[in-house]
């Protein structure tokens, strides 16, 4: 399976040393996960759209070590 772009909507310095940057890749890297659970597992997509289970991601911060769930 093709990795799909991590491209962000993000408008600054697009480069690994601007924090900002990498923080906007890694959470559009959550939401795509989320989104490729859905569309390549059809039980678990199936079981979402009857409210049986939830689809949630984390995105873990390392300065401040609070967690931010994604849904």
């Amino acid at each position: 399976m093709p990795t799909p772009s991590l491209a962000t909507a993000y408008t600054g310095k697009r480069t690994a040393d601007n924090a900002a940057f990498v923080d906007a890749v890694a959470r559009r890297n959550v939401e795509l996960t989320m989104a490729n659970i859905r569309k390549h597992s059809p039980v678990i997509a199936e079981l979402e759209q009857a409210g049986a289970v939830k689809i949630a991601g984390a995105f873990y911060d390392l300065k401040t070590g609070a967690v931010e769930f994604f849904a």
